[in-house]
């Protein structure tokens, strides 16, 4: 994918932000590799070098910032030799609060790091492109219930999800009368 389609993904991706992530602040973008695989490094180095040239877009923070979006993580395997071909790995997590939602993954082989490392930028903008709103509605699902089954008071509905349930508060109890919610998309009874 060339650079120009991959910015056009990312700033699509920009179009789906709303709860979860600030609408007029870069998506905070948290990179993880094994640091021991020298392919790894130098792969890593270069995505984060390549989204770090869109900085209207991400922001890059540590691994234990807690405020992180998403989490990228990508590994590749030992090259036995420099002209071995670099095979490498990535998943995409959504970070909402203490849920990580898998958005996306893929493996891919190129001649070069810098190739894979425009390849996974690519990727990460489909994957952004096609599967933040579910990754943020099960995010939201997955918060409220785990409320709900610890707590035998009332929870606060998640802002992502209160249009649909049409409340602020709700109880196991009322969860369980209106049938549950969908992780992935509202049900005929909710749109």
């Amino acid at each position: 994918m060339t650079k120009l389609k991959c910015v056009v993904f990312i700033a699509a991706a920009l179009r789906f932000q709303s709860a979860g992530l600030a609408k007029d602040e870069p998506i905070k973008l948290s990179t993880i590799t094994d640091a021991s695989q020298a392919a790894s490094t130098e792969m890593m180095k270069l995505f984060r070098q390549k989204v770090a040239e869109h900085g209207t877009l991400f922001t890059l923070v540590e691994t234990n910032d807690t405020s992180a979006g998403l989490i990228f993580q990508a590994d590749c395997l030992p090259r036995q030799g420099k002209d071995d071909p670099y095979v490498c790995f990535y998943t995409l997590r959504y970070a909402g609060g203490t849920n990580k939602t898998l958005m996306g993954g893929g493996v891919n082989a190129t001649k070069s790091a810098n190739e894979m490392a425009d390849g996974f930028l690519a990727s990460m903008a489909q994957d952004i492109v096609e599967g933040l709103d579910n990754a943020r509605r099960t995010n939201a699902v997955e918060a409220l219930e785990a409320c709900l089954f610890l707590t035998q008071s009332s929870c606060a509905v998640p802002e992502a999800l209160a249009p649909e349930l049409k409340v602020k508060t709700l109880n196991l109890s009322q969860y369980v009368q209106r049938g549950g919610l969908s992780k992935t998309k509202p049900g005929p009874a909710q749109k």
